[in-house]
């Protein structure tokens, strides 16, 4: 266990809290980190409708963006020391995509944010996280937002 450590990363502060937990157990068991970005594209099916070279355009924006941000993780965790792999997946239902990467990546632990949404907002967006532990086969460790 811990020997390769998915962190599923949104672009959030937020999100970005487990790394600190991934490094520390990284630290602890040189383990190999893998960064994952999911990018879904909600509106996908209308845009190619009405303008498919601007879907293109879109998707290869988000792309760009996502691999960019994955980069400068990647490499600011390289030059702490650590082994760290980055990967973006495009899909939906993200947590299917965390759960899908996981099994084909060799992941042996899940660390990841929760996001903490109550009421409406959980009853319309769901909770990835509440999907990952109810039907991940590995460890999942969340993060919960600090209180204020």
């Amino acid at each position: 266990m811990f020997q390769k450590l998915l962190i599923p990363l949104d672009g959030s502060p937020f999100g970005e809290l487990t790394l600190r937990y991934a490094r520390s157990l990284a630290r602890q068991y040189q383990s190999h980190l893998l960064l994952l970005h999911v990018t879904t594209w909600d509106w996908e099916g209308e845009m190619r409708a009405e303008m498919p070279s601007a879907e293109r355009a879109a998707q290869a924006h988000e792309t760009h963006d996502a691999s960019q941000y994955l980069r400068e993780k990647e490499q600011a965790l390289r030059d702490e020391g650590y082994t760290v792999t980055a990967v973006i997946r495009k899909g939906e239902p993200v947590h299917e995509m965390i759960l899908d990467t996981a099994v084909t990546e060799n992941a042996d632990t899940i660390i990841m944010s929760t996001h903490g949404f109550t009421g409406l907002k959980r009853l319309m967006f769901g909770n990835v996280a509440e999907k990952v532990i109810s039907r991940a086969t590995i460890p999942v460790l969340l993060i919960r937002p600090p209180d204020n």
